[in-house]
């Protein structure tokens, strides 16, 4: 009996910003190439070096024709995460997205449960989903948050005899309150809104503008998959004792998305149609006259 072949599995795209990372980039770039190369599906490696003034760009040339798959955009001056991702997004050739920092917080053995979850179907409207969330885990809680959250998971069992989920993981009280306001007023329902490690679907991307230049770019995509009412899920990364790195400004892109939140992108402009070419007048014949009124 003939063997069939196995299906096609959806490329990925794995994208990676980079700001003055050279020498993390010489390790993940090579890890990420080993990793992609067993799974047994097509893959582009894309890094943009956002205005690095480091070695970013030697160690990028170095790897070049180390790494399969690789290559290399850049950026003449440092314009944000967001703008990366609008740059990458533009190269793109595979039908899924992966962004990744190259923070220590993210392995990228991580992305193996992250594929195999996107694959899936949702068993109500049949949908597979547009995007994909790591959580990074690791970090302590504070003790006083252990306290409140118990307390408050015993006032609802007792009183009113429902189970309550575990507390999502902590990231520090600056992440608790900005996920708290952006949960409040963008609607987005992630745990870890920050992380740099989210999975799309390349066409649900390109459905509408990026318009965060910044780190807000992680909320603006996730609040416009919410509102798009797009499948999504969050899986757990592997735990690191790492710190996380601070956010960058939001502000402005915040107040940007907020005022004008863009889901479509402006239909392109028609071409005016060309001018009817003038009719000549009627030559008269010899002999005829012009007749008068």
């Amino acid at each position: 009996m003939a063997k069939t072949a196995a299906p096609q599995r959806d490329g990925v795209t794995v994208v990676i910003p980079a700001h003055n990372v050279a020498a993390q980039l010489e390790k993940a770039l090579p890890a990420w190439g080993q990793l992609l190369g067993t799974l047994n599906r097509p893959f582009q490696i894309l890094v943009v070096n956002d205005g690095s003034t480091d070695e970013t760009a030697a160690v990028l040339q170095k790897l070049a024709g180390k790494v399969q798959h690789f290559r290399a955009l850049a950026h003449d001056t440092r314009r944000g995460f967001g703008a990366c991702l609008r740059t990458a997004l533009a190269e793109t050739t595979q039908p899924l997205f992966l962004y990744t920092g190259t923070d220590a917080q993210y392995t990228p053995s991580d992305v193996r449960p992250m594929l195999e979850r996107v694959e899936l179907r949702d068993e109500i409207f049949g949908k597979q989903p547009d995007l994909i969330s790591g959580a990074r885990a690791g970090s302590p809680r504070p003790a006083v948050m252990k306290w409140l959250g118990g307390t408050w998971k015993l006032f609802w069992r007792v009183f009113a005899g429902l189970p309550m989920n575990d507390a999502p993981p902590w990231y520090g009280w600056g992440e608790w309150w900005y996920r708290t306001r952006v949960g409040w007023v963008f609607g987005v329902p992630l745990a870890d809104i920050n992380s740099a490690f989210k999975l799309y679907r390349t066409t649900f991307l390109k459905r509408f503008p990026i318009q965060s230049d910044g780190d807000f770019v992680h909320a603006e995509l996730v609040a416009k998959a919410t509102f798009l009412t797009s499948i999504m899920d969050e899986v757990p990364l592997t735990p690191k004792s790492e710190p996380h790195p601070p956010l960058g400004p939001v502000s402005a892109d915040r107040a940007k998305v907020f005022r004008n939140p863009e889901f479509a992108f402006p239909p392109e402009p028609q071409p005016s149609p060309p001018e009817p070419p003038a009719q000549p007048e009627p030559a008269l014949d010899a002999g005829s006259t012009v007749p008068t009124p």
